[in-house]
Order: C-alpha cells, then structure tokens, then sequence
C-alpha cells in the first residue's frame, strides 16, 4: 500500500507522537510499505529513511502552530495529488492540520484512519462543534486511539461510533535489561546506597513535574539522607520553577535534572535505576511508562492515566488515586525492598501486544477496512 502519515508535528520536534509516527512508518516500510510522512514541522526532506513533504508557510510565532490559509492548501494539494491508497492522520491535543485533513478525506471520502493520541478531557464543547459542523459521527474515517482513557474522552467527537483501541508501539527486545554477568535476568534490588527513581517526561505543566517533586520530597522526608534519589530526564518551560521547587526542598542532591536525552541514554539511565514513577493524570497512554516497563522497572504513576490499560496495580505497578497516595507509594519502595522485588519480578514479563510485530498488522488491517469503507 502506499500510505500517507499525516500530523502537524514530526521530527525534528520530539515528542510521542513524533516519535510513534516515525517507528509506525518504520514498521510499515520493513513489510514492504510505501510510506510518506507530511507535516507542518520545518527540516530535512527524509528522516532515517523516511521521505517527508512539509508543508510550507508562517506558524503561530512561540507555538509553530498552522493558521495560514496557504498551509492547509498545501495539504489538500498533497493528499489529492500524492496517490495514496490510505492517509493515516495522527491527532494531538491542538492539531490543525491533523483536523483539516480529517474533513479533507471525510468530504472527498478519501480512504483514512484518524488516530487520536491526547485525552481530550474538557474539550467538549469544541469536540461537539467539530462534530455539527464538519460531521465526524457520520463520515467514512475510522477512528481509533490508543487507550480506554482516551477514548472516553472523545465521545463528543465520534458519539456512539466504534474506537479501535491501538496502543502506542515498542521494540521490546531492544528496551529489555540485559541480563547481568552469570545468567538470571532479573534486576537485582538495590542493597546499597540510594533507591534509584527516574522519570522521563517533558517538563510542562500538564505533566505534572512539580507535583512528582512534591511527592518524592514527602516521600523521604525523615528518611536518612541518601536513601533514594530521583532522576527526571526530559525538558521544557517548566525546568526554571522545577529547580527553584528542588533548592526549597532542600533535594538538591536527591533530584536530578537531566535534560533531554536521546534514546539510547534514555535505555541506559533505565536500565541503571529501580522504579519508574510519573505523576502525570492526563496520560493518553503513557509511551514512556512503558519502555520503563520493557526494561523490567516497576512502575508507579496515576490511576487515572492510559498506562492503566497496560498495568497490574499491585502486581507490577502501584496506579496512585491522588498525589498523597503517589507519595505513599515512593516511600513504600525505598522502605519495603520485599514489595519492591515483588513489582520489579513481576516487570520482568514482557507486556502483550505492544511489540510493532503485533501491532503493524492490526494497522494494516485498519487500512483495509478504511479502504472498504468508501468503496
């Protein structure tokens, strides 16, 4: 098939979709796929291999955002002219291009998916707006999303319409812990020195680093010093008011800032640590608490995340109901090394279903009923 990946945003932005958008298109190509990402994002026409048609024009200075009539003509340009058997479009949280080109295929039933990756809680209003005006409920799209958590939240979108639930794909063989010298694969738990945490994650708001700081520091208040230490790798505008929460709190020595880090970096610090912990409730899916996951770390973060659809609370995550309880749980890994060796083997099973292996051919096969659809 030749398939088009449509979004507004692409490498060199990194972020989740970004990054699932390009290991989708290189998991379409390796079983023989003609793959096009287009994008709203300015930079090199390929990428690992992959060709990209960015659309030219002005973004919405400070947020790269499309609001140029010459954008959105270029995509229609690019989707009627391109010859594809399928567009695949990728929806984030504010996507106008991603929602255009929904409306594109939906009024010139054009064979697409439309897969949506943000929890779109409290955006109800505009979701029904959308669907009166340009009527999603009742077009040929399909539409699917990536967890039970973010598929609740686009009823007003789609109403009473089927969702494919479609989770965000890993290579699972290339996140696993290697096993340690000897044989056994488990990780062993920290005998001594501090319990290491990380989290990965962008420094935003809606990501909720102050509060995960806020944990920790309750967490091990009383406790001797250098009883655990929590390393957060990621960036973003949040990182100013993160280190003035850290000099406060008196953690300088406990909670570390990495920056952003490159995949492998990101493998190694996982490989390296204890638990994985992410405060975040608006999670879609949680693409990192799962390479955490495929590392063989226990995971602590929030009920109310779409990583719940890949977790076991009590078994090899402990899913927080509030930030109290999120706290309550960091203490309980650094002072209960019996718990934490229980959530940590039990990690050590892969999680089903998340391998591109599997997933590929479920895209695929969304393909083929988007295609029937408009036939």
């Amino acid at each position: 098939m030749k398939i088009a990946l449509v979004s507004d945003w692409f490498v060199p932005r990194v972020g989740g979709i970004e990054m699932q958008m390009r290991d989708l298109a290189l998991a379409l190509m390796a079983r023989g796929h003609d793959v096009r990402v287009i994008c709203g994002v300015p930079g090199e026409p390929e990428v690992d291999g992959i060709p990209v048609e960015r659309l030219p024009g002005p973004r919405l200075p400070g947020f790269g955002i499309a609001v140029t009539p010459g954008v959105f003509g270029a995509l229609r340009r690019a989707m009627a002219e391109g010859g594809y058997d399928v567009i695949h479009i990728q929806v984030g949280n504010v996507a106008p291009i991603a929602h255009h080109a929904i409306q594109y295929c939906a009024r010139h039933r054009l064979p697409a998916v439309a897969s949506f990756h943000s929890v779109l809680k409290y955006y109800d209003v505009p979701l029904w707006v959308l669907d009166a005006l340009h009527g999603y409920s009742t077009s040929t799209v399909r539409f699917t999303t990536v967890s039970t958590v973010a598929a609740e939240s686009m009823r007003p979108l789609v109403k009473d319409r089927d969702i494919g639930i479609l989770p965000n794909g890993i290579d699972l063989a290339w996140w696993k812990r290697p096993s340690p010298p000897g044989g056994g694969g488990g990780h062993p738990v920290t005998e001594a020195g501090p319990v290491e945490f990380v989290s990965v994650t962008r420094l935003q708001k809606r990501k909720r680093a102050r509060w995960l700081i806020r944990a920790f520091a309750a967490a091990v208040a009383g406790l001797p010093p250098g009883a655990a230490r929590l390393t957060i790798v990621g960036d973003g505008d949040e990182r100013p008011a993160l280190e003035r929460i850290i000099r406060g709190a008196g953690l300088d020595q406990s909670v570390i800032l990495a920056g952003r880090q490159p995949r492998e970096a990101i493998r190694d610090v996982l490989h390296r640590s204890d638990v994985f912990v992410l405060a975040s409730k608006l999670e879609s899916f949680g693409i990192a608490a799962l390479e955490a996951r495929a590392a063989g770390l226990a995971v602590l973060t929030m009920a109310q995340s779409g990583a719940r659809d890949f977790l076991n609370h009590g078994v090899d995550a402990l899913l927080a109901a509030d930030d109290a309880a999120l706290a309550a749980d960091i203490r309980a890994m650094i002072a209960d090394p019996a718990k934490r060796l229980a959530l940590t083997e039990a990690a050590g099973t892969p999680p089903p279903g998340v391998d591109w292996t599997e997933l590929a051919p479920r895209y695929e096969a969304e393909y083929g009923a988007a295609i029937a659809a408009v036939a």
